[in-house]
């Protein structure tokens, strides 16, 4: 065998252990920006704050949110290594610090630093691990996503332990597993001499856009479309069941089997992408999920409509890796650019499902609000069909 055959056979191998350390990495990061929520009581009684203020802290920490393809972009022309290995250190160091921080401008910018750090890790993860995973770039998506939607789970949990025992004064010791996973991973990805992540020029990726700038807007509305449904009911459903009288308890068991469902979702359906193809397990989650969900909608609450939510839960989270590695198979020399694009736009349809269903609510009443919802993701997808499959060309 050459060399050009052996280098051509390395990268169309799944490197197992590199993926499954991106996708633990993506596990530890996400721990920390879960933090912020269940600290916040703590931090407004620490700083005697309104709740006003307390929400433009969770405004500041989003920010970051609305720079990430730019970041994506700059990962790109430089190497993603660089933001993967870091970003867990930065966003560890800060959310952890906020138990100590002496006032409200502190956190604040502790909090800015936590979401520009997070923003740079997530475009620059996601392209790292579809560039370990050989030919089957959804298998890789899905265990980062699944990685992902863990963090988020574990992180509330941990920092409660954490407060619990030790104290909120003492808030800093929480990020020693961040700090010790950035030298994991510099050992696995740079000491070990791994192959550079990125270096494509500036020029070169918005070439690539402007040429697939059709699909690209169209995945861009099936994302918009499609978060609608997912996010609103990952905010409101407890309210709806409470309101309808479900018991607080009840709401949180149901909600937290939805998330849980969604990791497992999540963790199929770019596997499943890779041997059924994109569009067709994105069609399949479409049209399915938004059905299932007016079930669970209209069901009473009970073992039933839990296993509904949860069934409807997976389908529909289960395109999330899919949608990733198609923008990603798109602008496959820009694939950090690609995933900043994806986050971007799912930051963006969470923000505006959330205040659209919000006010429907308050006007008509959270059930045909959340109904409303469920019937706006499905019109993504006509965007879905009129998309190319890329996977085929590439």
């Amino acid at each position: 065998m050459t060399r050009d055959e052996k280098m051509t056979a390395d990268e169309e191998r799944f490197d197992t252990v590199s993926v499954a350390t991106i996708s633990s990495a993506h596990f530890v990061h996400d721990v920390y920006p879960a933090f912020l929520a269940p600290m916040l009581p703590l931090i407004i009684d620490n700083l005697n704050i309104p709740l006003a203020a307390a929400g433009w802290l969770a405004t500041i920490f989003r920010t970051g949110s609305l720079v990430q393809p730019f970041l994506g972009l700059l990962a790109d022309r430089a190497d993603t290594r660089y933001f993967v290995i870091i970003a867990p250190t930065v966003t560890a160091l800060c959310m952890s610090l906020l138990g100590i921080a002496p006032g409200y401008l502190s956190v604040a910018v502790l909090l800015l630093i936590a979401g520009l750090s997070s923003a740079a890790f997530h475009p620059s993860a996601a392209a790292s691990v579809t560039r370990a995973s050989g030919r089957t770039w959804g298998r890789g998506s899905s265990m980062y996503m699944f990685g992902g939607e863990m963090g988020r789970s574990v992180g509330p949990l941990f920092i409660v332990a954490v407060v619990t025992w030790l104290g909120l004064e003492r808030s800093y010791w929480a990020a020693i597993p961040g700090v010790a996973f950035s030298l994991v991973l510099y050992r696995q990805l740079w000491s070990k001499g791994r192959r550079r992540m990125g270096g494509s020029s500036v020029a070169s990726v918005w070439k690539a856009i402007k040429e697939q700038r059709r699909p690209l807007g169209l995945l861009s509305g099936l994302i918009l479309f499609r978060s609608t449904a997912v996010q609103s009911i990952a905010t409101f459903y407890p309210t709806y069941l409470t309101e309808n009288g479900s018991s607080l308890m009840y709401a949180g068991f149901a909600l937290s089997t939805y998330e849980l469902a969604g990791a497992i979702g999540a963790l199929a359906g770019g596997t499943l992408s890779d041997l059924f193809g994109r569009k067709r397990l994105m069609l399949v989650s479409q049209f399915l999920s938004g059905p299932l969900l007016f079930i669970a909608l209209s069901m009473a609450d009970g073992p039933g409509a839990v296993a509904v939510l949860a069934i409807s839960g997976a389908i529909a989270l289960s395109a999330s890796p899919v949608q990733l590695t198609l923008a990603q198979e798109l602008l496959p020399g820009g694939r950090s650019t690609a995933s900043g694009i994806v986050f971007f736009l799912g930051f963006e349809g969470t923000l505006v499902s959330t205040l659209l269903v919000g006010a429907a609510g308050d006007l008509f009443g959270l059930g045909p609000a959340l109904g409303g919802a469920v019937l706006a993701s499905m019109l993504s997808i006509p965007f879905t069909m009129g998309l190319p499959e890329p996977r085929k060309e590439r």
